[in-house]
């Protein structure tokens, strides 16, 4: 189904992000999209959208399944006024996604550190934020994957650990809808993270599921593990590991430790 611009300026309340939409029925990667966009000059704060990616991707590399009707696809291109607050734009997304898919279609969803979406214990959207440096500031691109509904196409190792807004038992929201909520609360989470970046990871910490469980984080130097006990300011986890030391890490793959 096209995508109703005209719709989504009806409902959006953002005034920095999203104000300008660049939309493709597909394309390989919104990220890809992104990029080009501003090498070309396209104005900071456009949203990148796509009905369907050929080569989406998350995390350290790994793909996102990004079929047709099946999800929102977007990618934002910010410029943050301070270097120092871009760590914290990816956490400010995490938070709006969250608020953006509550608006939009009533669904409560959890926080997995540092920024994936889930429903009881399944993951219903992917957040990747990449950066790079712009006469003598940043250029920030946070490519975000909500799923609307289960794509039929998903390998079993996908669907064993994924899931979408119509498999949580809720109708799934036009695009449109979803988009505008999104940008309106992305918005104000990136203001948040320039202005008042203690009570983004307040509202951030509040959310996250991973705290108070024993867990085990794939880094690049190895398997740690021991009990996820609080965030840094930055946005780190702090571990207690089996001596008593207390660690924080900026990055890994946290998984729950059972028994």
């Amino acid at each position: 189904m096209p995508f109703d611009l005209a719709r989504y300026h009806a409902l959006r309340r953002s005034t920095t992000l999203g104000v300008e939409v660049a939309y493709l029925e597909a394309t390989t990667s919104t990220m890809d999209d992104a990029r080009h966009g501003a090498a070309e000059g396209r104005p900071r704060g456009t949203a990148y959208v796509a009905g369907e990616q050929s080569a989406g991707r998350g995390r350290q590399g790994r793909s996102w399944v990004s079929a047709a009707s099946a999800g929102l696809y977007v990618t934002y291109h910010l410029r943050p006024a301070r270097i120092e607050s871009a760590p914290l734009i990816g956490l400010a997304t995490a938070v709006a996604a969250a608020e953006a898919v509550q608006a939009a279609c009533g669904l409560h969803v959890d926080l997995k550190w540092p920024n994936d979406l889930q429903v009881a214990g399944k993951k219903l959207a992917g957040i990747l934020a990449e950066s790079q440096p712009h006469d003598g500031g940043l250029d920030v691109f946070v490519g975000i994957g909500i799923n609307l509904r289960t794509a039929a196409e998903l390998p079993p190792e996908v669907a064993a650990i994924a899931t979408s807004i119509e498999g949580a038992g809720h109708p799934a929201p036009p695009r449109e809808v979803l988009l505008a909520a999104l940008s309106t609360a992305f918005d104000r989470r990136a203001t948040q993270a320039e202005e008042d970046p203690a009570a983004l990871i307040a509202e951030w910490k509040a959310r996250l599921i991973t705290l108070g469980q024993r867990v085990r984080l794939a880094t690049p130097s190895g398997h740690v593990e021991g009990e996820a006990v609080d965030v840094t300011s930055t946005g780190e986890l702090v571990l207690a590991l089996p001596g008593g030391e207390r660690r924080a890490f900026a990055a890994g793959d946290v998984t729950t430790v059972r028994g």
